[in-house]
């Protein structure tokens, strides 16, 4: 028998005692499992929120053309509109002209968010469209003719935005809303 520098004897490790190395099988399945579960609960979330921001700022951005014409219209006591561009996703503030044949004077523009689209915008004294231009009118008093707006955005989420007449708020839905008007 050998000995160490210490005087003991030297022995082999036996087979049962050698150190582990990696996870098991089992080990590997949990974790996967609870990263699975956390993925599950937290993308909706992370991803929804993302393109609601985006729906959000489409509406602000509708809610501030409609209260800019109807400021304009009441400061400078005359007509406007406000152009809904279906086509080139586009919001428009016109002055409404007063000789006859005469186009109208853009007075602002804003483009929708990347990603959100007008998907139709229909009022109670003109006909539904999904395609060109659609305008309501705001008159010098202030007054807004009523509306409905819907937006489409990522995934195939829909907003819809009722302009109340009058004041030309919009009372917003996160989802489609069929509105009858009249």
């Amino acid at each position: 028998m050998r000995t160490s520098g210490t005087g003991r004897p030297k022995t082999k490790p036996a087979a049962s005692s050698r150190a582990q190395v990696g996870f098991t099988l089992i080990e590997l399945l949990v974790v996967i499992v609870i990263i699975g579960i956390t993925v599950g609960f937290v993308g909706p979330r992370i991803f929804g929120g993302i393109f609601a921001s985006t729906m959000d700022r489409g509406t602000r951005d509708i809610a501030n053309v409609i209260q800019l014409a109807r400021s304009r219209a009441v400061k400078e006591h005359k007509t406007y509109f406000v152009r809904f561009d279906l086509d080139a996703e586009k919001v428009a503030v016109y002055r409404m002209v007063e000789e006859e044949g005469k186009e109208p004077a853009l007075s602002s523009e804003i483009s929708l968010p990347d990603g959100v689209d007008l998907r139709e915008v229909k009022t109670p004294y003109q006909p539904e469209k999904d395609r060109g231009f659609l305008d309501l009118k705001v008159t010098p008093e202030g007054i807004v003719e009523q509306g409905v707006i819907y937006l489409e955005g990522p995934l195939g989420r829909v907003y819809t935005l009722v302009v109340k007449p009058f004041s030309g708020a919009l009372k917003v839905h996160d989802h489609y809303v069929e509105v009858i008007l009249g």
